[in-house]
């Protein structure tokens, strides 16, 4: 492929591309990461605090079978337990544990150093430019990111930033 190619000129193809360098990237400078995305957002939405699977799943936009596989990792590494619901004993609300806590921190130190060396040749405000598109691309086509309403007093998502 050259520059050539139309797909040079594909925004999406781009951001495709760019993401499989993270992920490359990733596992050079961090091998054996037991974490993927969907565990790093499934910790951060907990860090919040306990909700159900259900909950996790709709803020997640994952279909439910499709999580229940990384609840049952996140367990069995112990950053996850599962409790009954006291006001509904059908179902368990999900609790972060301390070593999940501990597990947030850690991955998000290791993702600073992957963006880090991955965005070193843009200057600050070109990261800050970057960031800006990609947030209004998102927040254009999934309300999840949207900004929040000023009077809904929703929780600043900074904090759970994988």
């Amino acid at each position: 492929m050259t520059p050539d190619d139309p797909l040079f000129q594909s925004p999406m193809y781009l951001m495709l591309e760019a993401v499989r360098m993270a992920r490359r990237r990733a596992a050079v400078l961090h091998p054996g990461e037991p974490l993927r995305i969907q565990h790093v957002l499934s910790l951060a939405w907990l860090a919040e605090g306990p909700i159900s699977q259900r909950e996790l799943s709709d803020r997640l936009s994952v279909d439910p079978a499709d999580l229940v596989s990384v609840i049952d990792m996140l367990e069995r590494h112990g950053y996850v337990e599962r409790h009954r619901d006291p006001d509904d004993r059908r179902r368990y609300a999900l609790h972060i544990t301390t070593g999940g806590r501990r597990a947030l921190r850690e991955h998000r130190t290791r993702r600073e150093e992957v963006h880090e060396s991955l965005l070193q040749a843009l200057t600050p405000d070109e990261r800050d430019e970057l960031s800006a598109l990609v947030l209004k691309l998102l927040a254009a086509n999934d309300p999840r990111f949207a900004e929040p309403e000023a009077d809904q007093g929703s929780p600043d998502r900074t904090s759970t930033h994988p």
